[in-house]
């Protein structure tokens, strides 16, 4: 297995066309030819994990923030210690950010269910498009073309797959000079027994599956459509959820408390003491408050809320549980371990971060 191929692997459940414009998920530095030994996956790439991925003899680490933000005129031991380190060493980076974060059971979808919150839908809902794909292919070949494009990610709606929409009828052709039909003559006019075969088709999948297509469609210039749909995306930045019962907003600090692990947790207090409708965003969401107040949550979890949201918050009478950045996204590690297991990776070429902790220290 090569960098390459993890990197494909990633892609398939969390695209990296999604990750938002600020964003730099993806490979960060090394060669996507070379075989993958084993995989340290981390928050973050600091001194301490590019120790453990030294000792561990693995020469790729998987990282949620990306190690490269911005553009970088130089690498130095001054200024970028860590990239330095990590270079020398020939090791192999790759962030999954925001494009894990908006995908469905990210980042996101992981803390959610660890906090027993039923997601609803996401706060901002993802701008992936979906098509409709439709091709017209003889009755002895549909099965053969239906098997390819779904398995090429085509027909997926929801907790279903392979859904389609099938219906007979005649196509007619004419094959002209420099054609070499499959069936018929050159100058005379053909009808076939065919099959439409109509499905949805995600963004992302949308090139592979029309691939697909072509290369077992026995026609040598097979007919298609394909037209966007306007569909609610399931994925997206944050969610919008509830919990399992009305709660006291105090017990409920209590439980997130106890399950993230934390020793304390910033509240700003709004309107209510109840909760049931809850928000949630991992890394800093202070950005979507505004949003989170026209959709009526009781409460926004979140990290990095600064003076002015708190103000601005507290005002409008939304509830805001701050637990930290790091809190709201050390269970990356986990989440993506089990991802990649999910999808094929071995288990024993994976290896989870110790290292990781809080940048911050209570005194």
């Amino acid at each position: 297995m090569k960098v390459r191929d993890i990197l494909n692997i990633i892609d398939s459940f969390s695209p990296f066309f999604l990750q938002e414009d600020f964003d730099n998920s993806g490979i960060q530095v090394g060669n996507p030819e070379e075989e993958v030994s084993k995989i340290v996956v981390a928050l973050d790439l600091t001194k301490e994990v590019v120790a453990e991925a030294l000792k561990s003899k693995a020469n790729l680490i998987v990282t949620h923030h990306p190690a490269i933000f911005n553009p970088l005129r130089n690498i130095t031991s001054k200024d970028n210690p860590v990239l330095l380190f990590a270079l020398r060493n020939n090791l192999n980076v790759i962030s999954a950010h925001t494009n894990y974060d908006l995908s469905k059971d990210g980042l996101n979808d992981y803390v959610a269910n660890l906090l027993a919150i039923r997601k609803i839908k996401p706060i901002i809902r993802s701008k992936e498009k979906t098509y409709k794909f439709a091709t017209y292919v003889p009755v002895q070949f549909a099965e053969k073309v239906r098997k390819a494009i779904f398995e090429a990610g085509a027909g997926r709606i929801g907790n279903y797959s392979e859904a389609s929409f099938n219906f007979n009828g005649t196509g007619t052709f004419k094959p002209l000079e420099g054609a070499k039909p499959f069936i018929g003559k050159k100058g005379k006019r053909e009808e076939v027994d065919e099959v439409k075969i109509e499905t949805l088709v995600r963004e992302r999948d949308i090139q592979n599956v029309l691939n697909a297509m072509k290369k077992t469609h026995p026609y040598e210039e097979p007919a298609f459509d394909i037209y966007e749909i306007l569909l609610e995306a399931s994925e997206g930045i944050g969610l919008l959820g509830e919990i399992w019962k009305e709660m006291q907003i105090n017990d409920f600090i209590k439980n997130v408390k106890k399950k993230i692990g934390l020793k304390q947790a910033r509240l700003i207090k709004g309107r209510t003491t109840k909760i049931k409708k809850v928000a949630l965003c991992t890394g800093s969401g202070g950005s979507l408050i505004e949003e989170v107040n026209k959709q009526n949550a009781d409460l926004l979890i979140t990290g990095d809320i600064n003076y002015h949201q708190a103000l601005h918050s507290r005002e409008i009478g939304l509830n805001i549980i701050d637990i930290e950045h790091f809190y709201t996204e050390k269970f990356f590690i986990e989440a993506l371990t089990e991802r990649l297991v999910k999808v094929g990776v071995r288990k024993d070429l994976i290896i989870k971060s110790r290292s990781e902790v809080s940048p911050f220290e209570i005194l």
